[in-house]
């Protein structure tokens, strides 16, 4: 028996002089095959808990949002699967078209829901549609549970991708991205540094973890955060205003009270309160 590594063009075991293992390169795709992003549901950045009621538009887990009617549902996660159960309205995701490429697609998950993709007739698991190349496509979920959802090209169903943890994140944060939200932060938690330029400003930069999918909309709950000036102590922050952000980063201007221009300025939280700076650049 003997394995032959055939370049690009994949890997072929022979037995006998017989090929037993035809080669894949044509039929299975290696990496990143799955279209969905966060389709483990394992990644809830903005903390939804217990039972979820959704706005049309408004979103739940990472990457996925309600439809025209809005959505409820639950959640739980077992040995590192999270199992979404819809109990009304629909679940959605849009998946850029730049991770597109045209030709018959194959969506699959766990569980009793029907999904569409697209414009297509909602199904169970193992739906097939045309997607188009560079054309964003809207993946549709009706009521019932769903886990491990996959979007992957051709027109078989193959097992769940599962990606690394940190990886997922990062695929998220092109979309949205958080500072703050709950009661674990520290007050001691860093969020941007920079200068006080009189007694009322004090500018910040921040630069985002991930580059997003286009220069954010910014929202924050900042009431109680201070700035923390080196040497005078710390400033109560009553606004935070956001300028010149593009999808890398940009500057932050706390509003303060008796800033001495000249001092350094940190922007903190206050852990009792569960600031958050929000960054989204959603489909």
């Amino acid at each position: 028996m003997s394995v032959n590594i055939n370049g690009s063009t994949g890997v072929s075991l022979v037995q006998d002089g017989v090929i037993v293992t035809a080669d894949m390169a044509s039929s299975v795709p290696l990496g990143a095959k799955n279209k969905i992003i966060n389709g483990n549901l394992g990644i809830n950045q903005r903390a939804v808990t217990g039972s979820v009621v959704l706005g049309a538009g408004i979103y739940g887990h990472d990457r996925w949002k309600a439809g025209a009617s809005g959505c409820s549902y639950t959640f739980a996660t077992t040995a590192n699967v999270t199992t979404i159960t819809i109990s009304a309205g629909s679940l959605l995701q849009v998946i850029e078209g730049l991770n597109l490429q045209s030709g018959t697609h194959t969506l699959s998950w766990t569980g009793t829901a029907t999904a569409k993709i697209g414009g297509g007739s909602y199904s169970a698991s193992g739906v097939t549609g045309t997607v188009t190349g560079g054309t964003n496509m809207t993946i549709d979920f009706s009521t019932g549970t769903l886990s491990l959802v996959q979007l992957e090209e051709g027109s078989t169903a193959t097992p769940f991708e599962h990606r690394m943890y940190g990886q997922e994140l990062s695929l998220c944060q092109r979309y949205f991205q958080m500072l703050g939200g709950d009661t674990t932060f520290s007050a001691s938690h860093a969020w941007a540094t920079g200068a006080v330029f009189n007694t009322t400003d004090c500018w910040m930069s921040y630069q985002l973890p991930t580059t997003m999918r286009a220069s954010p909309t910014i929202t924050n709950d900042i009431s109680s955060g201070v700035v923390q000036m080196i040497s005078d102590g710390t400033k109560t922050v009553s606004a935070l205003n956001s300028f010149s952000f593009n999808a890398k980063g940009g500057r932050f201007k706390a509003v303060i009270t008796g800033g001495v221009s000249g001092y350094s300025g940190v922007l903190q939280a206050v852990d009792s309160d569960g600031n958050y700076i929000k960054f989204a650049a959603e489909l």
